[in-house]
């Protein structure tokens, strides 16, 4: 096998997989790392629709290009091996008011260990073979996470934001947030900080309402898991030291509602 093959082999999905702390068993995260999976990624685009075609086009920036092609190859790739079905196929639609990602349904059933997908995607025995698949994604410099479930589930990753960055999100989180990073001093601040914005960034994608939702309503305190108000939990995931990240995770701990 060439160089180049090796580089362009189809992704194993479960070398990117990463726990989450408390999480329910239907929850799967990948993290993945934009150099590695972009040459896979764009040799399999053929899976986009023309309208994400041209959304990837449309980028200003070669690194936003990038990343939201490796993002909508990935996701279509893992969504399939989760619903039983090709890339291409899976229904990737947004809400057109709030731009929340739609739950998608695929055959139940279709994920068998000999199927050739991912033998740990099974449905869960709590909610059922036919509930739907719901779907989050967030890109960062570097790096693209993704979150399946069969619950509303929401993920952030960012890079460590700047001192000064940090100093900005501060002033948008809650009072009481602000009082206990404000305490902190430089780098630790800036980190501290970060990973406070990604769990109110994973807690809206899960809610569906963005940052429509004032940050500064949403007290997150210092666990790294927490129960948050009805029905919800929000959990940091580690990160390691090269993705210069933080990553946090949010899901509907009662998945009663579902259809």
């Amino acid at each position: 096998m060439s160089a180049g093959t090796a580089v362009l082999r189809h992704p194993v999905w479960a070398e990117h997989r990463r726990r989450v702390p408390g999480a329910p068993a239907d929850l799967t995260l990948h993290v993945l790392p934009l150099a590695q999976l972009a040459p896979w990624a764009f040799a399999a685009a053929d899976c986009l629709t023309e309208e994400e075609v041209a959304r990837a086009h449309a980028g200003q920036e070669a690194r936003a290009r990038e990343l939201f092609t490796v993002s909508r190859v990935a996701l279509r790739h893992v969504l399939a091996h989760r619903l039983g079905c090709r890339p291409g196929e899976v229904p990737v639609v947004h809400d057109p008011r709030s731009g929340a990602p739609r739950p998608v349904r695929g055959r139940a059933g279709a994920v068998t260990a000999g199927s050739g997908l991912d033998p740990t995607a099974v449905p869960s025995p709590e909610l059922g073979g036919a509930s739907p698949v719901r779907f989050s994604v967030s890109r960062t410099a570097g790096v693209v996470a993704l979150v399946t479930a069969q619950r509303p589930v929401g993920v952030d990753v960012e890079r460590l934001q700047s001192e000064v960055e940090a100093d900005v999100l501060l002033d948008l989180l809650h009072p009481a947030d602000r009082q206990r990073l404000a305490r902190l001093r430089g780098r630790r601040r800036a980190a501290a900080v970060t990973r406070t914005w990604v769990r109110v960034e994973a807690l809206v994608k899960g809610w569906e309402t963005g940052l429509s939702r004032d940050p500064a309503g949403i007290h997150i305190g210092a666990a790294a898991r927490a129960d948050y108000g009805r029905g919800w939990s929000v959990s940091d995931v580690r990160t390691a030291p090269r993705e210069h990240a933080r990553l946090a995770v949010a899901w509907r701990t009662d998945p009663a509602p579902q259809g």
